[in-house]
């Protein structure tokens, strides 16, 4: 396969970069760890544990209450 080029804003390949590293990985091996199936498909079989792999390294926030609603995001307007 030939290779592909993406454009990511420095912020972005800064984060990608930093997440891959963080779990022992370069930047290729990591997307090719979790985006390359071989039959055309994403290579995430789980995807709660593809998301908690995702979430190591980040920082633990606080639980959104049961009764959250659009009506909390607009609060403040009329």
């Amino acid at each position: 396969m030939a290779p592909t080029t993406i454009q990511l804003d420095a912020q972005t390949a800064k984060a990608l970069a930093e997440h891959a590293a963080a779990v022992g990985l370069s930047v290729q091996d990591y997307l090719k760890k979790h985006f390359a199936g071989g039959n055309g498909t994403n290579g995430v079989d789980d995807p709660d544990r593809w998301l908690d792999e995702l979430a190591e390294g980040l920082p633990d926030l606080p639980l959104l209450s049961r009764d959250f609603s659009t009506k909390d995001l607009y609060s403040d307007h009329d």
